[in-house]
C-alpha cells in the first residue's frame, strides 16, 4: 500500500513538473516573438499560458511580473489599448507590485481610446515580416500609406523595425500615418489624470526596485551600472510633473523605461554569467 501511494505521489509530481516546463516553454517562445516584433505570435503563446494558469508569475525575468503583463504587452504593441488595459488590470490583481504592468496601464490611459484606421491596416507583425522577406522599405512605406497602420511607433517597436530592415524614411512615414489617425481621438482629462497617477507610482516603484536590487542582491551590480534606466525614470517623472505636460514626450519616455527594463533583465544575466566564467578561468 505504501509503495502504491509513493508511486502515485511521484506520478503527480512528474505530471506537475511537465506542466510547469510546458508553461515556461510557451512563455519563453512568446517572449522571443515579442522581442522580434511579432506581437500576434507572442499573444498566442501568452494566451495559452494564461488560460492554463491565470496566476502564472514569470520568475525568469526580473522584476517578477504576471503572465497578464505579457498578454497586455503584446496587445499594446499591436495598438489594442482597450484589451491591453484589461490585461494589465488582471496582472495587478495577481501581483500588486508588478510595476511594469502598472507602467503600461498608465500608458494605455494616456493613449487615444480608439483610433480610426482603414478596413485592412498593416499591423506590426506584417511590417516586420515584409522587411525580413526582403521587401524594400520604400515599397513598405507605399503600402502603409495605402492601407494605414494599426500600431504606434514606440522605442521598442521602432528598434524592432530597424532590426528587420526599416530605414529613416519608413519610420518617419509610419509615425506620420499614425499621428494623422490619432488626431481624431484624444483621451479625456480624467483618463489622463488617472494615467499620470499610475505612471508616477510605477516609475517610483521601478526606481526603488533598482536601488534595492543594486544594494542588496548578489546580481545587483550588473543591473543598470551606468544609471541609464534610473536617469530615464527621473526624466519621465520630470516630464510628468511639467505643467502642462507634453503628453507625446511623457508617453515616449515612459515606454523607453519599459523597453529598457525588459532588455536589462537579459543583459544583467549575461554579464553575470560572463563574470562567473572569468572567475572560473582564473582558478
Amino acid at each position: 500500500m505504501n509503495f502504491l501511494r509513493s508511486t502515485s505521489a511521484l506520478t503527480l509530481l512528474l505530471v506537475a513538473a511537465c506542466a510547469a516546463f510546458e508553461l515556461q516553454s510557451d512563455f519563453s517562445a512568446g517572449r522571443r516573438a515579442l522581442l522580434r516584433g511579432e506581437p500576434d505570435n507572442a499573444l498566442s503563446y501568452f494566451d495559452r499560458v494564461a488560460r492554463s494558469d491565470p496566476g502564472f508569475i514569470v520568475a525568469s525575468v526580473l522584476p517578477r511580473r504576471s503572465i497578464w503583463t505579457y498578454v497586455g504587452r503584446a496587445q499594446y504593441n499591436s495598438g489594442k489599448y482597450n484589451e491591453a488595459r484589461s490585461a494589465f488590470e488582471k496582472a495587478l490583481s495577481h501581483l500588486s507590485e508588478d510595476y511594469v504592468a502598472r507602467l503600461y496601464l498608465g500608458l494605455t490611459l494616456l493613449r487615444p481610446p480608439t483610433v480610426r484606421t482603414p478596413a485592412n491596416p498593416f499591423n506590426l507583425q506584417e511590417v516586420t515580416y515584409a522587411l525580413r522577406e526582403g521587401v524594400e522599405a520604400k515599397r513598405v512605406a507605399t503600402l502603409a500609406r495605402e492601407r494605414g497602420v494599426v500600431f504606434d511607433l514606440t522605442s521598442e517597436t521602432e528598434t524592432q523595425l530597424r532590426k528587420a530592415g526599416a530605414d529613416d524614411i519608413l519610420i518617419s512615414e509610419l509615425k506620420s500615418i499614425r499621428a494623422q489617425s490619432a488626431k481624431q481621438s484624444q483621451p479625456s482629462e480624467s483618463q489622463r489624470t488617472q494615467g499620470s497617477k499610475e505612471l508616477a507610482t510605477a516609475l517610483n516603484g521601478l526606481r526603488e526596485w533598482l536601488e534595492y536590487t543594486r544594494a542588496y542582491s548578489a546580481q545587483g551590480r550588473f543591473w543598470d551600472p551606468g544609471q541609464e534606466i534610473r536617469n530615464q525614470i527621473q526624466l519621465s517623472l520630470k516630464q510628468l510633473a511639467a505643467r502642462p505636460p507634453d503628453w507625446d514626450r511623457v508617453i515616449s519616455s515612459a515606454e523607453g523605461v519599459g523597453f529598457k527594463m525588459e532588455e536589462e533583465s537579459d543583459r544583467a544575466r549575461r554579464d553575470e554569467e560572463r563574470e562567473l566564467q572569468r572567475q572560473q578561468q582564473r582558478r
